[in-house]
């Protein structure tokens, strides 16, 4: 059965597993990513996963390798450019992984890979304009317009979490202070709480507290769901896209802040060509990431 081996290196965990080109996942393997992980370590891993997977799954026939990138990616020459996170950069990861892994080895960014991935295989089959955005430990997105993932002049393009969304803000890794990443993202979640608490916990616990009816979980999401929206009304304005497909960590809770993106979309966004918008959860959950790094290997 060919198969393609997909690897989704995120920020804080990498998840590899055997995908049918059809976007069927066999099977999978994970493990948390520390902070300081080195480019020899995540080989180690990856290549110890191929091997697990391929024994446990024997009918498995990995015939190409697609591969997520958190950060800057050059796709054309298969390089790993930059990742804030761990310092990584100018890594030839497709190169290397490709004469070990004896198969092609394409890379993407991993946000516009998801975006990809959604169109391929989840919500967005019918839907060639919309723009996918991930909020996990960070804030990303990925643009398909008429079709395809677009990259931007400079590559740059969809990179919504550096949308300014409280003016005078905390400051976020890029520089500038109030980003949708400093203050929607899990660290962003987990600093506010502590702010009014005094007690630092993660975003998804602090979730499951609002799940639960505490007030103060509950306001912190609902401000995170008022920050989503105002910048997803700001793209929009912009982008006039028909649809907007939130994924990631965090977006595993959007019912609990549905309503105040929509209410915050709706103040933000130019209201007559965006009345019509979809704001909707990915289809993919997960293992958006993962079917992502497969869809790379499909255009």
């Amino acid at each position: 059965m060919k198969t393609i081996f997909a690897c989704d290196i995120g920020g804080s965990k990498l998840l590899c597993g055997l995908v049918t080109p059809e976007g069927q996942i066999l099977d999978t393997e994970s493990t948390p990513l520390s902070l300081d992980i080195t480019t020899d370590r995540i080989e180690e891993y990856i290549l110890s996963f191929y091997t697990v997977l391929t024994q446990r799954n024997p009918e498995a026939e990995p015939y190409i390798c697609g591969m997520t990138i958190p950060g800057l990616a050059d796709t054309d020459a298969g390089i790993w450019v930059y990742a804030c996170f761990s310092g990584i950069s100018n890594y030839p990861i497709a190169d290397r992984m490709s004469k070990k892994l004896n198969m092609p080895v394409y890379i993407e960014n991993d946000v516009n890979a998801c975006a990809l991935a959604e169109k391929v295989f989840g919500a967005c089959r019918d839907c060639d304009d919309f723009l996918w955005m991930t909020v996990s430990n960070g804030v990303g997105g990925g643009l398909v317009l008429g079709g395809k993932v677009y990259g931007g002049a400079f590559g740059g393009s969809g990179e919504i979490g550096h949308v300014i969304v409280e003016d005078d803000g905390p400051l976020c890794p890029c520089g500038h202070h109030g980003c949708m990443e400093a203050v929607a993202a899990g660290p962003g979640i987990a600093r506010r709480y502590e702010a009014i608490t005094g007690t630092w916990l993660s975003a998804k616990d602090i979730s499951v507290l609002a799940r639960q009816g505490d007030e103060t979980a509950m306001s912190v999401m609902a401000k995170t769901g008022e920050y989503i929206g105002k910048g997803l009304g700001k793209a929009a304005s912009l982008l006039n896209l028909r649809r907007y497909v939130l994924g990631g960590g965090v977006m595993q809770s959007f019912d609990l802040m549905e309503p105040y993106i929509r209410e915050a979309f709706s103040r933000e966004a130019f209201a007559s060509p965006n009345k019509n918008a979809e704001i909707i959860p990915t289809a993919l959950k997960y293992e958006a990431g993962l079917m992502g790094a497969a869809a790379i290997t499909l255009k």
